[in-house]
């Protein structure tokens, strides 16, 4: 049968769900969603093949049909055979015409499956096609075959009717009467009228035994007195309308075989002769049904278990897409708000977990309002990747409540592919990425699932891992050859919500310790030139604070005048590669200080504070290249003029309105017994080291105008956040212009991937930036002073008990996030930049448009492996048929022509004689042995068989003829 293979709604839907995840992958630049995009995309389109493949081997045939009385269920049987190992899964049988399709979960390989089809509502003619199709194994596309073969419909009419029956006429001499008897043959005679079926209450005197006893039904004789009339049953005496008449006529018929009454039937162009009995009556009601002029309509089932199986969803699998959507959305916990993960919880939970009822329309539409009414107030707008996540959410679990037939199931697995897809959107690691790719094959597990009808998981897994087998490698080529950037969207697509960094506009007391033991990775740095940073310098610029308020601090106004800095020296410089994660505000980390930055290609110079600034807010990944130089170096360099302009200065001095006179008394003091500001940083610097200050992630609270005399003059006990800020204080108090820099300290290193170091959300520091005029901004750090092991170990080794025990989990903690920056660098951040130097390497010309030739190509050459995988000889699972149909197929090879499979082997060496004789010592020794061992079975002949197939080569016609020739 050739089989044609059609796209369906299901396919456009396919293409929508591609479409969104390539816009989002390309409005994140990020490589994880592009590979995911491209794996649902070829997995989709390798259900094409597997679709086609799911009907070869296949064969339909009409086992033929009996007439069927009008108003009955009639039925065609229809004969599906899986003529290979192979067996179609999924299979919907119709006539065409028909008004639903039959069912058919599995044909198993070798076997057949007997259906009975309900007929055609309009059938005219002697042929009848009947229609093969099936979405298995995904439901993306429809595999049909069509079968025409000749039928003839006969629906006999049913008797009714009280019109009495006609008179008969006379029987003439010579006249035979056919009479049906149990053999079929035909008797004549004067007083006797023939056989007929025993009915219950015939006597037994009159049953025909000697027709019994030859094996026959149980016919009853009877008679009638003298020469009896023929009563003729006339098709144009009546003049009722055509089903009336032969309803009318077949009524007429019963009572003659009643009453044991001869008759004929006259019927347009065709004239049955007198008789009676079953052979006569099924004779005269096919004529009559072929004599009808309107086709009668063969009534419906009442009731078909095959045909509920289409239209309603079982539950197992129902249960089965429950739980791996509620995978699919665990990993949204903590980007998307609580309101919406419960409400889609909710319905997966009544209807696929507890299969709870599907509930009232209005009932369905409430969730709806209520869920889209929540996602406003925890948003206040609709627009946004995250507000359209949570809104699929809620459609996702009303879509889940009124899920009751196969095309709402197949919808739910398209949204639960994107909902899986949105996991690596909100978060790209690695562990995030495998997440994604588990609940897109398990949700793709349970289309295959649902497709097959049976119960079992094995063979699903078995199918969609050989889907996944199959697309990986051909995403894997599209990932590296597909052009990207072409949507130009840049990042025009992230999170809104992200976890707590300690950087940000205001300094109070707690903010950075809240951070102080996350493990949250903020950014990795590499070092091209291989110039690794010492601990002492590895203090990563982010945001400055000028505006003083004690022990509380805020960025205050923008100032202007960004310092012309000294150009790039490259023995003095420090080059890194810094990759971010994402913050959503707009600073970016560097070493201090920076001089010039790198992103997505244009160049960025620091502001007015020494600071480096994104154009836009940070929601996704970002890599960016900074050149840096230490700031001692800068202050030795004679080059550099130090100058504080006077709005800057102002801005540096400018002091809280309420002033503790005890601290003012101290910073006057310290004034008194200094000659310059150097000796003022100093002084404060030990002052705080010899005082008893105390360095703790928990320094309690100082609330209150008084705050900072009660934390520097009382508590002295605090965080990198209680020392900065009261210094900084302190030293404007004394004269001295200061400001407070908020980044990151430290940085851990790993040695794998080439070398890189880890900064984390604990690493969060601030520290204090005093004027002094010979050196310009000079970095105090009185953490440094007080704790030094915090410079020298990262802040959760430090409280969790110094280096031992930070290198106790080091390794492993490395080694994980080694293949996580591997990840990063490899597949997150491939762009299009990435892709412009593979190009270069391969000597391809730049252009985003030459890439969809090498892509067109990967995508067609994966499509012919892949198809012909698929239509590769089936493996028989009969050993003895395996090695038959080798030696079938060799002899197919050397010219002669191999018949069905059903063609017996003596057949076969029949033919093998007669158009190659010269095979036939060879071919001949073979049949015997498969004859003698095909039913034999012993294990001995079974070797045999195969040792002397292996040995069985012959030679081809081609190859035949050219030895002739010489």
């Amino acid at each position: 049968m050739k089989v044609r293979v059609r796209w369906n709604r299901h396919t456009l839907a396919l293409l929508a769900i591609v479409a969104g995840m390539w816009y989002a992958a390309e409005a994140q630049s990020n490589g994880a969603a592009h590979l995911v995009a491209l794996l649902t995309a070829t997995m989709g389109l390798l259900s094409w093949l597997h679709a086609r493949a799911n009907l070869r081997g296949l064969n339909v045939r009409l086992i033929g049909a009996r007439p069927a009385a009008q108003g009955a269920n009639m039925r065609i049987p229809v004969e599906l055979r899986a003529t290979g190992a192979v067996s179609p899964c999924g299979l919907e049988v119709l006539a065409i015409g028909a008004a639903e399709p039959l069912f058919v979960e599995r044909v198993p390989a070798g076997a057949a499956v007997l259906v009975d089809l309900p007929p055609p509502r309009q059938h005219a003619g002697g042929t009848l096609q009947l229609l093969v199709r099936s979405v298995y194994p995904l439901g993306l596309f429809t595999a049909e075959c069509m079968v025409e073969t000749s039928w003839l419909r006969r629906v006999h009419p049913k008797p009714a009717g009280d019109l009495p029956l006609p008179a008969p006429d006379t029987l003439r001499s010579g006249d035979a009467v056919a009479v049906a008897s149990s053999r079929g043959h035909q008797s004549g005679g004067d007083d006797f009228a023939g056989l007929r079926e025993w009915r219950a209450g015939d006597s037994p005197r009159h049953i025909d035994w000697r027709s019994m006893a030859r094996g026959g039904a149980l016919m009853v004789k009877s008679w009638s007195s003298g020469v009896q009339g023929v009563v003729v049953l006339d098709w144009n005496a009546l003049t009722l309308e055509d089903s009336a008449r032969a309803s009318q006529i077949a009524r007429w018929m019963e009572i003659c075989e009643d009453e044991g009454r001869p008759y004929e039937l006259r019927l347009p162009g065709l004239h049955i002769r007198a008789g009676h009995g079953p052979a006569h009556l099924r004779r005269c009601l096919d004529a009559l049904s072929s004599a009808l002029s309107s086709d009668i309509q063969a009534s419906k089932a009442a009731s078909d278990l095959s045909l509920e199986q289409t239209t309603l969803l079982p539950k197992r699998p129902l249960l089965f897409m429950s739980l791996a959507l509620l995978l699919a959305i665990l990993p949204l916990r903590g980007y998307i708000p609580s309101s919406a993960l419960v409400v889609c919880a909710l319905c997966l939970l009544w209807r696929g977990v507890l299969r709870g009822a599907v509930p009232h329309v209005i009932i369905r539409i409430g969730v709806i309002v209520v869920g889209a009414t929540l996602v406003y107030f925890d948003y206040g707008v609709f627009n946004g990747m995250e507000p359209g996540i949570a809104l699929l959410l809620v459609l996702a679990g009303a879509k889940m409540l009124e899920s009751r037939t196969p095309r709402e199931f197949q919808v739910l697995a398209l949204i639960g592919w994107f909902l899986a897809f949105c996991a690596i959107l909100m978060e790209n690691h690695l562990s995030r990425s495998v997440w994604t790719v588990a609940v897109v094959l398990l949700i793709t597990a349970c289309m295959v699932r649902f497709r097959r009808s049976i119960p079992g998981v094995r063979a699903p897994l078995r199918v969609t891992a050989t889907l996944f087998a199959q697309a990986l490698p051909v995403a894997v080529l599209l990932f590296f050859v597909f052009p990207r950037g072409l949507l130009d969207l840049g990042s025009a697509l992230g999170r809104s919500r992200f976890g707590e960094t300690g950087i940000d506009n205001v300094l109070e007391a707690g903010n950075i310790a809240k951070v102080a033991l996350s493990s949250e990775v903020a950014f990795r740095a590499r070092f091209p030139d291989g110039v690794l940073p010492p601990n002492e310098h590895r203090y990563w610029r982010c945001i400055t604070l000028w505006h003083c308020e004690g022990m509380r601090w805020t960025r205050g106004d923008r100032l202007g005048y960004t310092a012309r800095l000294p150009g790039p020296k490259k023995d003095a410089d420090v080059r890194q590669i810094i990759d971010l994660e994402a913050h959503g505000k707009r600073w970016l980390p560097a070493l201090d200080m920076p001089l010039i930055a790198r992103q997505h290609g244009e160049e960025l110079s620091p502001e007015f504070d020494q600071t480096l600034v994104s154009p836009v807010q940070v929601i996704n990944s970002e890599r960016f290249e900074v050149t840096s130089r230490y700031p001692g170096v800068m202050m030795n360099d004679p080059s550099i003029s130090h100058e504080l302009r006077e709005s800057h200065r102002e801005a540096a001095l400018q002091l809280p309105e309420h002033i503790s006179p005890k601290l003012k008394e101290l910073t006057n003091y310290w004034e008194s017994v200094t000659q310059n500001d150097e000796q003022i940083v100093q002084i404060a610097l030990n002052y705080i080291s010899t005082q008893g200050f105390s360095y703790t992630l928990e320094p309690g609270e100082y609330p209150g105008p008084n705050a900072l005399e009660d934390f520097f003059l009382r508590g002295r006990t605090g965080f990198c956040e209680h020392f900065s800020a009261s210094f900084a204080t302190l030293m404007r108090m004394a004269g001295v212009p200061s400001r407070i820099v908020i980044g990151y300290l430290g940085g851990e290193y790993s040695d794998h991937n080439g070398g890189y170091l880890i900064v984390k959300q604990s690493d969060v520091h601030a520290w204090t930036e005093v004027w002094v005029d010979r050196f310009g901004w000079y970095r105090v750090d009185p953490t440094a002073y007080l704790a030094p092991d915090r410079v020298n170990i990262d802040m959760r080794a430090f409280f969790a008990g110094g280096a031992e025990e930070a290198e106790r989990q080091r390794r492993t903690r490395l080694w994980w996030d080694s293949v996580n920056y591997g990840w990063q660098n490899q597949v997150i951040d491939y762009n299009q930049e990435s892709q412009r130097g593979l190009l270069e390497r391969l000597g391809l010309r730049q252009n985003r448009l030459v890439l969809l030739v090498p892509s067109g190509v990967v995508v067609l050459l994966g499509a012919l492996l892949i198809g012909w995988w698929l239509r590769r000889p089936a493996r028989h699972a009969d050993p003895w048929m395996r090695l038959w149909q080798r030696a079938c197929r060799r002899i197919g090879k050397a010219g002669v022509s191999v018949g069905e499979v059903s063609e017996g082997p003596l057949t076969l060496a029949q033919r093998v004689a007669l158009s190659r004789p010269d095979l036939s010592p060879q071919f001949d020794p073979l049949v015997a042995l498969y004859i003698s061992g095909r039913y034999g079975a012993s294990h001995e002949v079974l070797e045999q068989f195969k040792t002397a197939v292996m040995r069985f080569r012959p030679k081809r016609v081609g190859r035949q003829a050219e030895r002739k020739d010489e």
